[in-house]
């Protein structure tokens, strides 16, 4: 029987089994990086976006088997489908971008976990149980559950066209009472029924605008690294915000906010410029030309990636440790401008 599973898992079996899934394992790690290049180039060529996307899916399609150590395993793609659909329906340009920038990153971190998997030796069949279970505890490559609004919206369309349904029944059989049996099936009865639903539909959407509340002028963001921020936040808001999440429990979040927290001090002081489109790994060589911040940033990316892009569960040790390292930063970023 052919079981569903994440590309991230054929992580956990190569560790287990090291020997018959090389080439194969090979292959689908190409293809990885292939959409990953194809996610930069529709990011420099917007034009390129509906070709690079029908690419991309080809590259990788929503399932597919891989043979090894004796059995298939048939990998589930369909989070990158539904990421790539998102980003082709997204108007608002710097999401698009962000999207995109999220879209490189979880490729480039499972690319990652599949290039430490085919070096690594092999693990006791007791730790290979234990890493499974723990692999596939995380959600990154796996579909996005629906959320609560989702589900909402797809109940409250249901009972629109089942009430739309009902209201033409009805009216059909009005039609039919006050024109003679078979009325509502001929064209008259067809072109009447459709101007009746039209008037209505015309009569809700003017309802709705006369009701509608006056809705205050949002707030000018920005996004950096898919976080929308506000322009006129700071490198403190970010440490807090992020120091607020820990608090929750939400260590992942936390990283997030103090990496956006340092590119922010970065730009405070005139070291870097924030992009719509750059990524985490362009702000990092950017920043490499300042001595004292290089080692403690790049420390600070792989963890990123490792946590926000991977999905890879994180501790309070973790965070930690994560924050001697973001302070470590800051101070090198202040002694730059000294």
């Amino acid at each position: 029987m052919i079981r569903k599973t994440p590309p991230i898992l054929l992580c956990a079996f190569l560790l287990a089994s090291q020997a018959a899934a090389g080439s194969r394992l090979l292959n689908y790690e190409n293809r990885v990086v292939r959409a990953a290049e194809q996610i930069e180039r529709i990011k420099a060529d917007r034009e390129y976006g509906d070709e690079g996307i029908v690419y991309i899916k080809r590259l990788l399609p929503k399932s597919e088997q891989i043979e090894f150590d004796g059995r298939e395993v048939s990998v589930d793609n369909r989070w990158l489908h539904e990421m790539l659909d998102a980003y082709a329906s997204e108007k608002d340009p710097q999401q698009r971008i962000a999207k995109l920038n999220e879209l490189s990153g979880r490729l480039r971190s499972l690319d990652d976990h599949l290039r430490r998997a085919e070096t690594a030796g092999s693990l006791d069949s007791s730790d290979a149980g234990e890493k499974i279970r723990e692999i596939l505890s995380r959600p990154a490559y796996q579909p996005e559950p629906e959320t609560p609004i989702g589900a909402f919206l797809k109940k409250v369309m249901r009972k629109i066209r089942g009430f739309l349904g009902e209201v033409y029944t009805a009216l059909t059989r009005l039609l039919e009472r006050l024109l003679g049996a078979g009325a509502g099936s001929g064209w008259i009865g067809k072109l009447l029924l459709g101007l009746v639903l039209l008037l209505g539909v015309v009569a809700v959407v003017r309802l709705g605008r006369k009701i509608r509340r006056p809705q205050s002028k949002r707030k000018k963001s920005r996004v950096v690294l898919g976080e929308e921020v506000a322009v006129d936040s700071t490198s403190r808001d970010l440490a807090e915000a992020g120091f607020a999440a820990a608090r929750a429990g939400d260590f992942r979040t936390a990283v997030r906010k103090l990496y956006v927290s340092l590119l922010y001090e970065l730009a405070e002081r005139g070291l870097i410029e924030l992009e719509d489109s750059a990524t985490n790994h362009e702000y990092l060589r950017k920043a490499a030309r300042f001595g004292g911040v290089a080692a403690p940033m790049g420390y600070l990316t792989e963890r990123f990636d490792y946590v926000w892009y991977g999905m890879s569960p994180s501790s309070e040790d973790d965070f930690a440790d994560y924050v001697a390292r973001y302070l470590e930063a800051m101070e090198s970023v202040r002694l730059v401008n000294q």
